[in-house]
């Protein structure tokens, strides 16, 4: 009987689906593949402001892992990762349940930043996971919704970055064809929103956000969070109906704790081939990794998803035998911004552009992506 080596597929992001997909038509030979995700649907993140402002429904943006793991003859475990035991090659689940791996590969994203500020965890809705955050946007719109003899919805957003910009202008819409006036604001904690981005794109958003009335609070951190509202480091007080809490990306904390090298705010770091620095059979990718050449690389869903081949082909390779490749991050990509009532705000190369013909370019390329995995 020929050995049997263990692949194990940790999360269910844009790279790993994938890696399922070549592996459904191309199984690796002599290995028992294992997926263990929380959920057996991924939501895709780049359509989750498009379902916030009502363009989508919930199953138009999700891909079915479980059914791809069907179709690459996969083992599918449900289950929270708690760690990892490198010396006994295996992956720790919340359940007790251990999961033996010849080699891992890890693509679990990311949690938000701040969680440590007072009442942020009793009263904000927080963007990861990102399940959760549709659950929760379909409660709340149901609940303020109810109450027709009430005034303006207050809606504080704090992170200026693309999802903070996004989910404020997809928020406006969504209770604006509801009938409802929301009034948006938007805290920031740098001197201006999207500040990584092209001033450019930061001109048309800000043009945008005064024509939709939505508040730009920039320079100011949230000191403390009450039930019904936000303190500012310099006592400002906000009452908000909904707080959504979008402050950038952290680590979930199983590699620290499992004594992988990571960086300051805890991913784990990786070489060009993915692998982990000090390990040659555990990779990672997607926003919960760190390539180690590229530290400032934006933990955006692009380079997720430019990551696929590599990885696909590097564990090919550490199965069978062969070199590795080195993945280098694009040094920009096209940014497409949907401002929730049809247009969208796009650029790349320090260029940008509007416009309903935007959002359709947008809505193509993400329609598209998901059907590949359907």
């Amino acid at each position: 009987m020929s050995f049997v080596r263990e692949v194990v597929l940790v999360g269910g992001g844009h790279t790993h689906i994938q890696t399922l997909k070549s592996f459904a038509r191309k199984p690796p030979r002599a290995t028992r593949v294992t997926v263990i995700v929380d959920e057996p649907q991924a939501v895709y993140s780049g359509m989750v402001p498009g379902f916030v402002s009502g363009q989508y429904r919930k199953d138009e943006i999700v891909i079915d892992v479980h059914r791809l793991s069907q179709l690459a003859d996969t083992r599918l475990v449900e289950g929270r990762v708690i760690g990892v035991d490198s010396h006994g090659q295996k992956i720790l689940l919340e359940s007790g349940e251990k999961v033996a791996y010849d080699v891992a590969s890890f693509d679990i994203g990311s949690t938000v930043a701040g969680f440590d500020v007072q009442g942020v965890q009793e009263y904000a809705v927080p963007t990861r996971p990102i399940g959760y955050l549709c659950q929760q946007i379909e409660q709340i719109m149901r609940k303020l919704s109810s109450g027709n003899d009430r005034g303006p919805i207050n809606i504080v957003v704090v992170g200026g970055g693309a999802g903070g910009v996004e989910l404020s202008f997809t928020l406006d819409q969504r209770f604006g064809s509801m009938g409802l006036a929301a009034n948006v604001k938007m805290i920031e904690k740098e001197q201006e929103l999207l500040l990584t981005f092209s001033a450019s794109i930061r001109k048309r958003i800000y043009s945008q956000a005064k024509k939709r009335g939505i508040s730009v609070i920039c320079n100011s951190e949230v000191s403390r969070v009450m039930s019904d509202s936000v303190v500012l480091e310099d006592g400002t007080s906000l009452n908000f109906d909904l707080l959504i809490w979008v402050a950038g990306p952290w680590s979930q904390e199983i590699f620290k704790e499992s004594g992988f090298s990571t960086d300051s705010r805890g991913f784990v770091l990786t070489r060009s081939t993915l692998q982990f620095e000090g390990y040659d059979n555990l990779f990672g990718v997607g926003d919960c990794a760190t390539l180690k050449e590229a530290p400032l690389t934006p933990k955006a869903g692009v380079y997720a998803v430019r990551q696929g081949p590599y990885l696909t082909h590097n564990l090919y390779k550490w199965l069978e035998g062969g070199s590795l490749k080195s993945y280098h991050p694009q040094g920009d990509f096209l940014t497409l911004l949907n401002l929730g009532n049809g247009s969208a705000v796009g650029g790349k190369w320090g260029w940008s552009f509007e416009g309903r013909w935007v959002m359709k370019l947008k809505d193509y390329i993400d329609r598209k992506f998901v059907a590949d995995f359907s």
